[in-house]
């Protein structure tokens, strides 16, 4: 997976924590990440892999984004990372870490949305995104958990261009939208259980996959992780919110069906 990615579409995911070496201690061992350490400025980067392929990265808050604690970041791929920083702002977004060049990888910067979640912009070089999807280990489906739906899918349709598709096989039986570019399903969109507009921040999540669910969870909790909302039989396998030993939420599925290509960059997407 060393192809171009198409603008839009979720490339990379980073977990930006105050304590980045308890963080590399519990997901190299729940999701068997090897991690090797990259300079980044006067800090480290962590890069973690699976069988050789690169499928997140681990980052100091303090050294990347000014000491705020974002937790797990999707980033979306931009062909003009400061056209599309502007026009995020533009659209009601805060830029809160600016476009920084990253060497042997592109430039990233970091968007709250209007409504709370925070997000990334990439602009590939010579590192094009993640080099696994769907397998064990790997990123399989990012997600924007949102009281405000309508809003937030109008925000990120004016900011990649996305068309959608509405989904009534929910199982939690609440309105769920993907953001699609062509035929491709990109992330995502559920209507949080909100009775007051914007009393929740809207939060995007991270999937990943597991061989096996309870093997996971049990793991979880031995790390000092914490199974949250869950167990959930989804339509593409048994799912469950977590939150690692810092507090930051992600979504362990043991997937039974693609929730997204394996090679993202499908032909019937012409960008």
């Amino acid at each position: 997976m060393n192809h171009r990615f198409h603008a839009g579409e979720a490339v990379w995911v980073e977990l930006c924590t105050p304590d980045p070496d308890k963080a590399e201690r519990f997901y190299a061992a729940l999701l068997g990440w090897s991690v090797r350490h990259e300079p980044l400025g006067s800090g480290t980067y962590r890069m973690c892999s699976v069988d050789g392929r690169d499928v997140a990265g681990i980052s100091d808050a303090a050294a990347l984004h000014g000491g705020r604690p974002r937790g797990w970041i999707t980033y979306f791929a931009v062909d003009d990372i400061e056209r599309s920083a502007r026009q995020a702002v533009d659209l009601g977004g805060e830029l809160v870490t600016r476009p920084r060049y990253l060497p042997a990888a592109g430039t990233g910067g970091v968007v709250v949305d209007p409504f709370g979640a925070v997000f990334g912009l990439y602009q590939g070089e010579s590192r094009a995104g993640v080099q696994a999807l769907n397998s064990v280990g790997a990123l399989c489906w990012n997600e924007l958990d949102t009281g405000e739906p309508e809003r937030s899918v109008q925000y990120y349709r004016s900011l990649f261009g996305y068309t959608t598709q509405q989904r009534d096989d929910s199982p939690t039986a609440r309105p769920y939208t993907v953001l699609m570019l062509g035929d491709v399903p990109v992330a995502g969109v559920l209507e949080l259980d909100n009775e007051w507009p914007n009393l929740l921040p809207s939060k995007w999540i991270t999937y990943f996959t597991v061989a096996s669910l309870d093997a996971a969870l049990a793991r979880v909790t031995a790390l000092g992780g914490t199974p949250t909302v869950g167990p959930v039989d989804s339509p593409h396998g048994r799912l469950q919110l977590v939150k690692d030993p810092g507090g930051h939420t992600l979504c362990l599925i043991e997937l039974e069906g693609g929730l997204r290509p394996d090679h993202p960059s499908d032909p019937a997407v012409q960008r």
